[in-house]
């Protein structure tokens, strides 16, 4: 992932460690072995708000993927178009699944 400003990166690694558990781990790169102050704050808004917002969203999900009222995925998709959708995950999704079939034609 890439954030405005000089350059940057950060890398994310998801691991499961359990049918119900997954450990995630951060790292952040920048030009120098020093971040700016601004990039510390970054970091800090994205360990103590956005991941915790995160989380709490993906525990709802799961735990609403366990009950019998769950049939299939839903993407959200905004018709208006102001930006709030997984427009683009849906199609990088459907890229993958294009490969696959012309991979394995078969399956």
């Amino acid at each position: 992932m890439r954030y405005p400003g000089r350059g940057n990166f950060m890398v994310w690694r998801f691991i499961p460690t359990g049918p119900q558990k997954t450990y995630e781990e951060f790292d952040f790169f920048f030009e120098t072995a020093h971040p700016t102050k601004e990039e510390m704050e970054a970091i800090s808004y994205i360990d103590t708000v956005l991941q915790p917002e995160d989380i709490g969203l993906v525990e709802s999900v799961q735990r609403g993927m366990q009950t019998p009222a769950y049939d299939q995925v839903r993407y959200m998709i905004d018709q208006e178009g102001s930006g709030h959708s997984e427009h683009a995950v849906h199609h990088f999704h459907s890229l993958i699944i294009d490969a696959y079939r012309k991979a394995c034609p078969t399956l």
